[in-house]
């Protein structure tokens, strides 16, 4: 019983000892308060470089700001700014423009002090990487520059359909539409001699360019279900087409060159671009190509212009082709169709690197189907 007593005892000493300790120390949340009010400012700069920051600022537009470290949401944010309140004056008020906070502005000015060189090797960087996403293998941005020319080709099990699109040597030019062929194989069971002997064929009448495009095919999975034995036949011969053509267009290129000259597009990518996309399942694209062919410049007689438009992202469309066209079988109308944009898609998205393509597919790239689907 006393051992018990004088057990309580210590630990009640004990207890009292602590407490006691841990009232003597000072609030462990002091030093963390003082830390988060301390001011926090944006760098030293020269008077030269002050001035340099808000010319760039105030005398470009939000499309000339995008050569430099700034997305287009606060370049168009910034332009807004500028619109209500005038040209800024310090530099601190870009901290009043929404989307700019102190490692944004630092990051932001730090670039519109780059030398021109620098700013170049950036910009290089960032189109590659803007295109990286809708094309296999990447294309550089010297190599991009010298593509005036580019064939889309569509495979399918029993066909090949192909257009062909020149690229303007102006922006207030469209491009132009010169080859555009639909090529039956016919049989869905075929020898693979056979089916070989006609591939080359086709590959022979798809016209000559600087590149080529195919969409990119459905990768292959291990599938518990893997349908009927007539599909899987079917799947294994549009493969072996897909294998064959691109081995012929690949071959066109310059033997001692390292670079490519067939890209494959991502899949889903230009049904999305052009809304021919529900779900999964794909819409018919015949409403988009009458709509392109009633255009102004695909008339007889062309109106004139008081100002330059922006046309290269469009296309010209010869009477011969719209002939052809029109007078097909509607199956082959959509097949057609399907090869033309496919290619379009590839010049807007890669080649032309049009703003408002690419902000059209990056916005719901999130939202595309898999390659695996």
């Amino acid at each position: 019983m006393m051992l018990s007593f004088n057990i309580r005892r210590a630990l009640r000493a004990l207890t009292t000892n602590y407490v006691r300790q841990i009232s003597n120390q000072p609030p462990a949340l002091h030093g963390v308060v003082k830390d988060a009010v301390q001011p926090m400012e944006l760098p030293s700069y020269t008077e030269e470089q002050r001035q340099q920051i808000l010319d760039a600022i105030n005398e470009n537009s939000a499309e000339q700001l995008l050569s430099y470290d700034i997305t287009k949401s606060r370049a168009i944010k910034l332009q807004t700014w500028k619109a209500r309140n005038g040209p800024m004056s310090e530099l601190s008020d870009i901290l009043h423009v929404e989307g700019f906070g102190l490692k944004v502005a630092r990051k932001f000015y730090k670039s519109l002090l780059e030398p021109v060189v620098n700013r170049a090797i950036r910009e290089k960087a960032q189109k590659t990487s803007r295109t990286a996403a809708f094309i296999t293998p990447t294309m550089d941005e010297q190599q991009r520059q010298l593509i005036m020319s580019s064939v889309g080709v569509r495979i399918g099990v029993t066909s090949v359909s192909w257009a062909r699109l020149e690229l303007p040597e102006s922006t207030s030019s469209p491009c132009g539409l010169s080859h555009w062929q639909h090529h039956e194989i016919n049989d869905k069971k075929l020898h693979l001699a056979e089916l070989a002997r006609r591939c080359i064929y086709v590959a022979h009448q798809i016209p000559q360019a600087d590149c080529y495009v195919l969409e990119n095919p459905q990768m292959a999975q291990a599938n518990s279900n893997p349908g009927s034995i007539d599909q899987q036949n079917v799947n294994i011969q549009k493969a072996q087409v897909t294998a064959i053509l691109s081995y012929a267009l690949m071959a066109r290129s310059n033997p001692n060159e390292t670079k490519t000259n067939l890209y494959y597009l991502r899949r889903f990518l230009t049904a999305r671009l052009f809304n021919h996309l529900v779900g999964t399942e794909r819409v018919s694209s015949e409403d988009t190509i009458l709509g392109m062919m009633r255009t102004h410049y695909n008339m007889e007689e062309q109106p004139e212009q008081a100002e330059k438009l922006y046309l290269c992202n469009q296309v010209q469309f010869p009477s011969n082709l719209r002939n052809m066209y029109s007078k097909v079988e509607r199956y082959q109308r959509e097949l057609l169709g399907q090869a033309f944009l496919l290619n379009l898609a590839f010049v807007r998205l890669v080649l032309l690197q049009d703003a408002s393509s690419i902000a059209s597919v990056s916005r719901s790239s999130k939202k595309l189907p898999s390659d695996f689907e």
